[in-house]
C-alpha cells in the first residue's frame, strides 16, 4: 500500500511540475513575443543623434525631412539640402547655399 501511496505521489510531483514549466514557457513565450513586436516597430524608427528621440517625417516643401519628436530638430537626409535650398534662391539659405557650394 505504501508503495502505491510512493507511486501516486510521485505522479501527482511529476504532474504539477510539467504544469509549472508549461505555464513558464506560455509567459517566456509571449513576453519574448512583445518584446519581438517592439524591436520590429523600433527598428523601423530613426533616432534623434542629439537626444536619442524618435524622428518622424514631415514634409517641408513636398520635400519629406525628419523632426525629432523630443527636441524638435530638423535632420536632413543626403541630397535633402541641395533640394530645401534649390527652392529658396531667394532666401538667406539659397544665396549662403550658391555662395558655399
Amino acid at each position: 500500500m505504501a508503495n502505491k501511496w510512493d507511486e501516486r505521489k510521485k505522479a501527482q510531483e511529476d504532474e504539477y511540475f510539467v504544469k509549472k514549466e508549461r505555464e513558464l514557457l506560455e509567459k517566456l513565450k509571449a513576453k519574448q513575443e512583445g518584446e519581438a513586436k517592439a524591436a520590429e516597430q523600433v527598428a523601423g524608427q530613426m533616432k534623434c543623434p542629439k537626444c536619442g528621440q524618435p524622428l518622424e517625417a514631415r514634409s517641408f516643401q513636398k520635400i519629406e525631412i525628419d523632426q525629432c519628436t523630443g527636441c524638435y530638430g530638423i535632420w536632413l537626409d543626403a541630397g535633402e539640402m541641395e533640394q530645401v535650398a534649390g527652392k529658396e534662391n531667394d532666401s538667406w539659405l539659397g544665396r549662403f547655399w550658391q555662395t558655399n557650394r
